[in-house]
Parts: structure tokens; sequence; C-alpha cells
């Protein structure tokens, strides 16, 4: 599960608490897709762009991760968007960056703290409020967290 930790850079605060949740989490997916196409594997060679989709080892976070993953029917679409979060239509970082989120009490996406970002607290095992996204899907693997967390920071 670490094996990205190199491969997706960015600017962590807390290190340890990515390593510690990717330890604790060795079969939430992502490392063995890695080179196979899917929603949990970076894309060879992509580049993506701060602001926009992220980092190169990342690819496109918004198109590779959020759309297929988040953007499901009944769930963050741009139709009828869960807790009017719409993280498929173009521009996500501007209806997130900065933006407090309609629950708990937090900011959606904060580049200055990526780890209390609400977009990636819900990611993880046990979120400080509410329930682990994707709901009833599985969880995302700890190489596309590493990226989402690269891509709040990178904004």
């Amino acid at each position: 599960m670490l094996c990205l930790l190199a491969g997706c850079p960015g600017k962590l605060s807390d290190k340890q608490e990515f390593l510690d949740y990717a330890a604790a989490h060795p079969s939430s997916g992502g490392d063995s897709a890695l080179g196979e196409a899917g929603a949990n594997s970076p894309p060879a060679g992509t580049a993506g762009t701060a602001g926009t989709a992220g980092t190169s080892a990342c690819g496109d976070v918004v198109e590779r991760i959020f759309v297929p993953t988040c953007g499901g029917k009944g769930c963050h679409s741009a139709t009828a968007p869960q807790q009017g979060l719409d993280l498929v239509s173009p521009d996500v970082a501007s209806r997130v960056v900065g933006v407090s989120a309609k629950v708990c009490g937090a900011i959606l996406a904060d580049p200055q703290n990526p780890q209390a970002s609400l977009l990636y607290q819900k990611l993880l095992t046990l979120p400080k409020c509410g329930a682990q996204m994707p709901l009833a899907r599985p969880p995302l693997g700890a190489n596309d967290v590493a990226c989402v967390l690269t891509w709040i920071g990178a904004q």
C-alpha cells in the first residue's frame, strides 16, 4: 500500500498520519491494481496540473477518482448531488476549496491543512464525522486516498 507515497508527492503536514493509515489498511486496494486499468490505478504517463488535476503520478484526480467513485447515481453527481456536493462537473476546486461543508463543521478542502479537510476525512476508515465514503462500495485504496490528499494540498 505504501509504495506510491513517493509516487504521489505533495504537501503532507503530517506524513506519519499517512504512513500509519497506509500501514493499518493493507487490504484496502489500490496497489494491486497498479499498471492495470481501473478506478484505483493511476494512468501511466499522465501529467496533471496543480489546481485541476493533481500530480503526474496521481493523474487527473477529479477524472480518475472523483468522477467514477463519487459521481454515481444518488451520490455527488451534477444532478441531485448529496449534501449539494457536485464532484463531477468542471472546476470542482471552485466548489470545495475553502468551502464549509453543510455538515460536520469542516472545510471541504483546506490546502493549508489537507488532513483536516472533510473530503479527505470521509475517505478514512473511521472519519471524524459520518460514514466512510464511498457508501456501499469498496473503500479507496491507500494510493488513491494519498492522491486525494495531495490534490487538496495542491489547490
